[in-house]
């Protein structure tokens, strides 16, 4: 079984990117596939009708709605801008849901397994943006896992390779991933 993980910030040295290669490390340890979408992939423009009207879907999307549907699950990580979660997640989940140009629309989401992370400098860990990523996952109709996470000054905690290097937040992570891939597997089932 694969898990799509897919980053909100296409940042240089994101701390979300970093924490998505943590996850990756402990979905494989639990025996899944991963496919880490390297934020650069990311560059679709903003979602416009009229855009969408004349050239259709972009290709980046094609491509990630490709790895989607070969994927079990997903795990989307962002950090927080003014208590939501990041435009480039939001827009790359809407041309994601899109039906038009030969693409699946939402039910490339339905029923999948959903986790929901963010990470941030600051100490309050993204926690205004988690319940935002929830909705909008939960409005794809994704099994959005209950558990989610959010890291604190991720910058000191996370290094360049994904390693944690904070005994408590490993540990939560930990935690964590278990019970995802555990929730992932009774699902798929």
């Amino acid at each position: 079984m694969k898990v799509l993980l897919l980053p909100g910030s296409r940042r240089q040295d994101s701390i979300n990117a970093r924490l998505l290669k943590a996850v990756a490390v402990r979905l494989k340890k639990n025996g899944f596939d991963v496919d880490l979408v390297e934020p650069e992939a990311l560059t679709a423009p903003i979602y416009d009708g009229d855009c969408e009207a004349a050239v259709g879907v972009p290709d980046e999307i094609k491509a990630l709605n490709k790895r989607m549907n070969e994927a079990c699950a997903i795990v989307v990580t962002s950090p927080e801008y003014n208590g939501f979660f990041s435009p480039l997640l939001k827009n790359t989940l809407d041309w994601m849901s899109r039906s038009e140009d030969g693409q699946p629309g939402s039910s490339i989401f339905k029923d999948k397994p959903a986790l929901a992370m963010a990470a941030s400098p600051g100490p309050m860990a993204a926690a205004r943006a988690l319940p935002h990523i929830r909705t909008q996952l939960g409005n794809l109709s994704m099994n959005v896992y209950r558990a989610q996470l959010g890291v604190g000054r991720a910058g000191a905690v996370l290094s360049e390779s994904g390693e944690v290097t904070d005994e408590k937040v490993a540990a939560q992570l930990d935690e964590l991933v278990n019970g995802f891939s555990e929730f992932t597997r009774k699902l798929m089932s």
